[in-house]
């Protein structure tokens, strides 16, 4: 689904700017409504929005972040692997299994596959890189493991009008 409206634009991005993960569809309307200086948006129309974007994948959830270091997950850390190229998606498939993983994602660069990691403690990091990560065919010796130590963002919300940023075409820098 890439036809977005500005409609569905509002909703998005006032259900990601959102402390609550039970706004009602009422008050999501009442929002959209400001948005646009008009009157608040029936509630079944948001709804059947809403509804239609989780339909079509571009809503995946819509919940509460949680975070992990206050809950006594001390260890994040990114994992660059090497892997063999025929046995990519199967690797990147089988790492996604795991509960400690938080994304696994195929890329370009120095690794074939990066994984995030979650983690009580560099003890328990380690000991998943050994008895889980080194055990699985088709991945290679080399791997790159970075640990965060400080946080000074983290966030999931993507910016839909653009932000402050705006892309200007080079031809009409003149």
């Amino acid at each position: 689904m890439t036809g977005l409206d500005e409609i569905d634009r509002a909703i998005l991005n006032i259900l990601q700017e959102s402390d609550k993960d039970d706004i009602s569809y009422r008050k999501l309307g009442e929002k959209v409504g400001k948005k646009f200086k008009g009157r608040s948006m029936a509630a079944s129309s948001i709804h059947a929005r809403v509804k239609k974007m989780k339909k079509a994948g571009v809503i995946k959830k819509i919940g509460t972040i949680v975070d992990p270091m206050r809950v006594g997950y001390d260890t994040i850390a990114l994992i660059g692997l090497s892997v063999d190229p025929l046995k990519m998606k199967e690797i990147a498939k089988k790492l996604a299994e795991f509960e400690i993983v938080q994304m696994v994602g195929i890329s370009t660069g120095s690794h074939d596959i990066i994984v995030r990691v979650l983690a009580k403690d560099e003890k328990s990091l380690w000991r998943f890189i050994n008895e889980k990560i080194k055990t699985i065919e088709g991945i290679r010796p080399e791997m790159h493991v970075s640990s965060f130590l400080e946080f000074y963002k983290q966030t999931q919300k993507i910016h839909l009008d653009n932000g402050p940023y705006k892309i200007y075409s080079p031809l009409f820098l003149f």
